[in-house]
């Protein structure tokens, strides 16, 4: 679900709800194929440790009222997770607000948030030579100028000929003039850390602030991830993930790792974040936090949905209670992880 918060004049308004910063849009998201109820929670998580923006929650229990008469369990829908919409704002995604008579440089260079994601449906969108569908988030596209729609697919472009150009290595005029960098790569390690088989795929976010460059976050969508998916190689720890990536999806790793320097950078990025935001030790003692908090909850979520034991969508391991997902997905994250660093190598000091 999708919600507001609105006045008693039916206006929205922002509030505070369950201590996460006041803002007027945001979202019920159950995690119903991830029966560990924990995979997006973790991910933000970790973005945010890696100094990421990335959406705040809360883990809640959610009553929908269908009848009359007093609240019952018979409202009960089970355990959801109140996230933060992904949208422009300070307590959000904090970039420039770009109005309608942005027409020109610098102006015009931002804020934007875009989301490459599944080409089918409705909703407005751009293409470029290489990749897509791109969706306009923000300006919404009944609200995005057809000047800034053209500014913005003209920067994708050229960030693109800058990619697979000749010279795409010269930190000048090649792929550094428009992507950030750093974002990049730790997009890419959480995705591949995670082994999420939706990662720069479908429900990708991206941002170009004002005078800024391309970052690939926030993240968004990880149900798909730490093991729970029996395709692209989702279930096994051993194997990289961005070999799959097609070239109209975020497939620009391909492309990076050419460039010597971008790949000691991405190393030397790895072995960085394994002292702490990514040594499983940490990641693990987390689930155990949150698995803490879930204890109560989870055993009335499986009343409501009997989904333990049962393969749903795309599951690769299935357990036979909430415990045994949490402790297979724990072994799965030191296997994952381990296996990384027999690639890339540890640092030193563990």
């Amino acid at each position: 679900y999708t919600f507001h918060t609105l006045d008693h004049n039916t206006n929205q308004t922002k509030v505070s709800l369950l201590g996460l910063p006041k803002e007027e849009d945001w979202v019920l998201y159950a995690p119903f194929e991830d029966k560990t109820l924990m995979r997006d929670v973790l991910a933000f998580d970790l973005a945010r440790r890696m100094g990421r923006t990335a959406p705040r929650t809360r883990f809640i229990e959610l009553f929908l009222r269908t009848f009359d008469g007093p609240l019952s369990m018979r409202d009960y829908a089970g355990v959801y997770v109140l996230m933060e919409k992904v949208k422009r704002g300070p307590a959000r995604v904090n970039i420039a607000k770009l109005e309608p008579q942005h027409r020109s440089e610098p102006e015009i260079t931002g804020g934007y948030i875009v989301k490459r994601d599944h080409g089918e449906g409705g909703g407005s969108r751009f293409h470029t030579a290489n990749g897509g569908p791109y969706f306009y988030v923000s300006p919404k596209a009944e609200e995005i100028t057809a000047e800034q729609k053209s500014w913005l697919a003209r920067y994708f472009n050229a960030f693109e000929s800058a990619l697979y150009g000749a010279d795409f290595t010269d930190p000048q005029t090649g792929y550094a003039a428009y992507l950030d960098v750093d974002s990049f790569i730790d997009a890419h390690w959480l995705i591949e850390a995670s082994k999420n088989v939706d990662g720069f795929r479908y429900s990708s976010f991206l941002t170009k602030d004002r005078g800024g460059k391309l970052k690939p976050e926030p993240p968004w969508d990880w149900n798909r991830s730490f093991g729970n998916a029996n395709y692209y190689g989702g279930g096994q720890p051993q194997g990289w993930y961005w070999s799959n990536l097609r070239p109209n999806e975020i497939s620009w790793y391909h492309r990076l790792q050419e460039d010597p320097g971008f790949a000691k950078r991405c190393a030397d990025r790895w072995r960085d974040l394994r002292q702490e935001v990514l040594d499983p030790k940490k990641i693990n003692a987390r689930i155990d936090e949150l698995a803490a908090q879930l204890e109560e909850a989870q055993q009335r979520n499986f009343e409501r949905w009997p989904v333990l034991g049962q393969q749903v969508t795309c599951n690769f391991y299935v357990g036979q209670s909430f415990q045994d997902e949490v402790r297979w997905m724990k072994e799965w994250i030191e296997r994952r992880i381990a296996w990384i660093d027999s690639h890339v190598g540890a640092p030193t000091n563990l």
